[in-house]
């Protein structure tokens, strides 16, 4: 048979939320968490499949029942005693929708309990692909994750001759820091895996350049390792193995009119392991829509809901981030390679220009990250400068206008957090955008990195205020820290569910404060997660990062102010007068430097 999922269960080294993989009620359990429930409509409309079994061994269990949609349809008698391998079929051809899982009713009177197997189909009617998938991690300095992925991959995939997809994978670690030669953790893994991990040095080009020198590698080996595709994954996410499991059985199956469709990859929170932050975005005027944000798949009617488990998308501009997206090599391919972005929006834009091929979601095909809360770093500057080129190349109407919009509103805001380099980021990523595509490959990428991080804020530990406080103000940032500890405790989800500040028309006129006098003798610690309209007149803020306890002092100065708004006006003059030449340039060009030819030589392989 064809695997097409493995039954998943709580896993330490994964996650051990049990309400992703089952729900309990008395001495049934049924196994219709987020990870364990099969989408029928996704596979009848993409694959040729015919039939659906499950392959199953067990012991401790006196019945199995078959369940789709929460309605009982087949009961099955088991030997409770005994491990027995049973092979069940599902009804696949009475349904089109909805979702099949199963239950098992537990023997009380037996202590040993044991679940092992896979939802399967026999291919019947058809022959099943030939699919090999390299897998490309870009990766700058993060050893610990890189060991413990590799890790995972390797003790439940690669060692594991049972699973099929064990012969047709071929990893390539791309290492933009060049660290992990001395990374004896990952260099074990590698020795031990013999010819399946593959580390590739490579110059710090960032996320863009380092997914685009894996691309160009498992193209190089397109022929003699026969490669179909190809698996994009961050290298800071946790993993699931069975993703591998589920994206070669789906490939193997997919009907030929849908033969180079993208398997975008679905992003759970790393912090809240049960909060679905995405499942495929879009880009809108700008601007990143996803509609079911945090959704939390511990329920079934969230993990089961039309949004997951239905069809219709493929073609409306949705993409997927590049923490997990598997292509066709029929998309990537030499004259069709990403743009030399550094970070930021580089997935965005491939996957927009090659939405024609169409776009899924598969459940279990995803990974933990951290969120992509507001942060006080140097991303302003490719946030606005990216953005910008996907406006340039895109067919938006109004472009300009939604460019002026995008940057007056990033300045304002850095005037009402009080972040003032911000704003200086945001004025470098327009002019740097107005420089064009030649501009752009031309630049040395970890040069102009350092530069640009060396502009932007930066955060500290909580002790570096006794640098700039007295001990009276520095008692009290600690006691407002203390707070939001204290507040979010063991609920993990507050921060999330906290209510922010909305602007009233109150904040509006007076600019935030800034036209009022300022709290005196006053300093507030206010959180990034939180609304900007916090710092409503405030006269020093300590912004808090809690993901990882660090801090940024500022005060409010009208110098600066001026400053931002003197910022923001030539920021406007100069889109409103170059803007168009400069979208021109780039629709014209953009196809010159996203070449193997032109990557090779940027990345300075030859």
């Amino acid at each position: 048979m064809i695997q097409l999922q493995s039954i998943l269960l709580p896993d330490k080294s994964v996650c051990e939320i049990s309400e992703l993989y089952y729900h309990k009620k008395g001495n049934r359990i049924d196994y219709n968490g987020y990870f364990n429930l099969f989408y029928v409509e996704k596979r009848k409309k993409y694959t040729d499949i015919e039939n659906l079994k499950i392959s199953i061994c067990l012991c401790g269990y006196e019945k199995l029942v078959l369940v789709h949609d929460g309605i009982d349809i087949r009961e099955v008698k088991l030997e409770p005693k005994s491990h027995k391998e049973y092979l069940i079929d599902f009804p696949y051809g009475d349904y089109d929708k909805g979702c099949f899982w199963f239950a098992l009713y537990e023997d009380k009177s037996l202590l040993e309990k044991s679940v092992n197997g896979y939802f399967g189909t026999e291919p019947i009617g058809f022959i099943p692909r030939r699919i090999n998938i390299g897998i490309d991690i870009c990766t700058f300095r993060r050893e610990e994750y890189v060991a413990r992925n590799l890790k995972q991959l390797k003790e439940k995939i690669l060692s594991n001759p049972s699973l099929e997809v064990s012969k047709h994978i071929g990893i390539y670690i791309i290492d933009n820091g060049r660290t992990l030669q001395d990374c004896n953790a990952v260099q074990l893994i590698v020795r031990e895996c013999r010819d399946k991990i593959t580390i590739v040095p490579n110059i710090n080009a960032g996320g863009a350049g380092g997914f685009t020198r894996g691309m160009i590698e498992v193209l190089k080996k397109r022929d003699t390792e026969h490669f179909t595709h190809i698996l994009l994954m961050d290298d800071d996410a946790v993993v699931e193995p069975d993703l591998l499991v589920r994206i070669y059985g789906f490939l193997s199956t997919v009907k030929e009119i849908w033969k180079d469709i993208t398997i975008g990859g679905a992003l759970l929170r790393e912090d809240y392991p049960y909060l679905l932050l995405c499942a495929g975005e879009w880009w809108k005027k700008g601007k990143t829509v996803n509609t079911e944000a945090n959704l939390d798949v511990r329920t079934l009617l969230a993990s089961s809901s039309k949004y997951l488990t239905g069809t219709g998308n493929e073609y409306d501009g949705q993409y997927s981030g590049w923490w997990c997206c598997c292509y066709s090599l029929n998309v990537v391919r030499s004259d069709n390679m990403p743009i030399p972005l550094f970070i930021h929006r580089d997935d965005i834009e491939f996957g927009l220009r090659n939405a024609k091929y169409g776009i899924t979601f598969l459940n279990g095909v995803g990974v933990w990250h951290r969120g992509f809360e507001y942060s006080i770093d140097a991303n302003s500057y490719y946030d606005v400068r990216n953005t910008l080129i996907e406006l340039a190349i895109n067919k938006e109407k109004d472009k300009k206008m939604i460019a002026i919009k995008m940057v007056l509103k990033l300045s304002l805001l850095s005037a009402i957090r009080l972040t003032y380099k911000e704003a200086d980021l945001v004025y470098r990523g327009v002019v740097d955008f107005l420089r064009g595509p030649a501009w752009l490959y031309g630049q040395k990428p970890g040069k102009l990195n350092t530069e640009i991080r060396e502009m932007a804020c930066q955060m500290y530990s909580i002790e570096n205020l006794k640098k700039f406080l007295s001990e009276e103000e520095y008692l009290l940032v600690k006691q407002q820290i203390e707070v939001y500890e204290r507040i979010i405790g063991n609920d993990i989800t507050i921060p999330i569910k906290l209510p922010k500040t909305k602007a009233t028309i109150w904040h509006y006129l007076t600019f935030n404060g800034w036209i009022l006098p300022a709290k005196q003798k006053h300093i507030k610690v206010i959180s990034t997660s939180e609304s900007p309209f916090d710092a409503f007149r405030e006269k020093t803020v300590v912004w808090y990062e809690l993901t990882n306890g660090k801090v940024y002092l500022t005060k409010r100065h009208y110098k600066e102010l001026f400053r931002i708004l003197w910022l923001c006006v030539k920021s406007i003059v100069i889109l409103c007068g170059s803007f168009d030449k400069a979208a021109s340039d780039y629709q014209k060009h953009i196809g010159d430097i996203t070449t193997q030819a032109a990557w090779e030589k940027y990345l300075e392989l030859n």
